[in-house]
């Protein structure tokens, strides 16, 4: 007799305890889900501002590269001392005029490339 109740009160706890644990669980569940969306979709914006990241420094790289090649020679010759002063501050404003032009329209295309592409959204 005292087994048979012991085994009921056993029977109507567990069923209680486990609807409570269900409940707390279901929503415990559905959190971590709705946590894991958002983390996913932050990556993918963050990957996506990565991969622009890069293809902006692979497009500019070979430039600036370009311009630390001319300047190293410049810095060469100027240093060589073979010049004369002002024939060395000629060179310099006519190789600093060519940077600022180049520059300038590397400025203009990304300008242009802006425009069209908020055109494009």
């Amino acid at each position: 007799m005292l087994n048979r109740l012991r085994r009921r009160l056993d029977a109507v706890v567990e069923r209680r305890v486990d609807a409570r644990v269900d409940a707390r669980l279901g929503r415990a569940v559905e959190q971590f889900e709705n946590a894991q969306r958002d983390y996913e979709a932050r990556l993918a914006g963050t990957q996506a501002d990565f991969s622009y990241i890069r293809s902006e420094f692979d497009r500019i790289a070979p430039q600036v590269a370009a311009l630390e090649q001319r300047f190293e020679w410049l810095r060469v010759r100027l240093d060589s001392g073979d010049l004369d002063p002002d024939g060395a501050l000629s060179r310099a404003q006519a190789e600093h005029e060519r940077a600022r032009i180049r520059l300038e329209l590397a400025a203009h295309y990304e300008e242009r490339l802006r425009r069209l592409e908020s055109g494009v959204d």
